[in-house]
């Protein structure tokens, strides 16, 4: 993409993101093991992945404008990141390779059943620094209409400044707390207070569960909901996997129940429905509609191995309009 095309992409982007993203090396596996054994997998399969970088491939893949910012090696990690990006149409220019560092890689071995652990190598985007957030990502952030970031690989400092920007920008900020604020700590990302007071920076939170029940001391969803939004959130959402999603404002609790497919993998399930919410609030439909839409993306993505294996508009469509005729009009 010659240079003069970025810079006019990155002008008019509507969703941008700092977070990881990754080159994701799977092991297809019979089972997950525990210490001390041993098995033999299937396959391997690579594909490109990563919280950030997985919502807002999603996002474009519905149809907004998308760019992922951050840095990557000048690896072939950092190539095959570059051309998935490329290939879905996001916006490239926010991107920065940096010479002699390694890219963001993760492995991820998938049992029989969809299940799945994941070890994460931040590498060079995990060395990311307040200074290039303020210097070299804020105009990205400035233009757009939504920023999303997360609290998984990259410590808390830039993280926090692209919210901080986003805020004075009035972009509306969009977190994935993707871990629970103890192992943010214990991975030296961040202290838990300095995490949970940066949530009031937050617009939109999609807690992961384990998060979600330490920060409130509550198992009841609803309950999690409420406390969490007295923290400074204005929208919460929760996914609660064949159960479906819960999304909270201060206008009250939406339920939203799941649809019905075959689970191949469940990597990046919550990435996509974090991207079909992303879409469905820049489109200004209600909550309920808004989980729906959001529901069927996450289910999708659960029908093929990969984090990306997310759908475009039309199949996100095509699976409400077969499993939920009744509340298919309109979109």
């Amino acid at each position: 993409m010659r240079s003069e095309a970025r810079k006019n992409m990155a002008q008019s982007t509507q969703v941008v993101g700092i977070g990881s993203c990754t080159i994701d090396y799977f092991a297809i596996v019979p089972r997950l093991l525990g210490a001390d054994e041993k098995i033999n997998a299937d396959r391997m399969e690579i594909h490109a992945g990563g919280v950030t970088g997985n919502n807002l491939t999603q996002v474009a893949r519905l149809g907004a404008s998308a760019g992922w910012l951050g840095l990557i090696g000048d690896d072939e990690s950092g190539r095959l990141i570059v051309k998935a990006f490329e290939e879905d149409g996001l916006d490239v220019s926010g991107i920065e390779a940096v010479k002699g560092e390694q890219s963001s890689l993760t492995w991820i071995p998938v049992d029989a059943q969809g299940e799945r652990c994941i070890y994460m190598f931040p590498n060079v985007n995990g060395k990311l620094s307040i200074e290039q957030v303020r210097n070299r990502f804020s105009p990205h952030i400035r233009k757009a209409k939504h920023f999303h970031t997360e609290a998984s690989q990259l410590p808390l400092p830039p993280v926090r400044e692209g919210m901080q920007i986003a805020r004075e920008a009035e972009v509306r900020v969009i977190f994935d707390l993707d871990v629970a604020p103890s192992y943010f700590a214990q991975a030296r990302l961040g202290a838990e207070k300095d995490l949970i007071a940066a949530l009031r920076l937050v617009d939109v939170l999609k807690p992961c569960k384990a998060a979600a029940r330490e920060i409130t001391g509550e198992t009841d969803y609803e309950k999690i909901a409420v406390k969490l939004l007295a923290l400074g959130p204005k929208v919460v959402a929760v996914t609660l996997g064949a159960e479906g999603s819960l999304i909270a404002s201060a206008g009250g609790v939406a339920h939203v129940s799941a649809f019905k497919v075959k689970v191949v993998d469940s990597t990046g399930a919550g990435d996509a429905f974090m991207g079909g919410l992303s879409y469905g609030l820049l489109q200004g439909w209600d909550h309920k509609r808004v989980g729906l839409f959001a529901n069927a993306c996450a289910a999708l993505c659960c029908t093929k191995v990969g984090a990306r294996a997310m759908g475009k508009r039309d199949e996100v469509v095509a699976l409400i309009k077969a499993q939920r005729p009744a509340e298919a009009s309109g979109f």
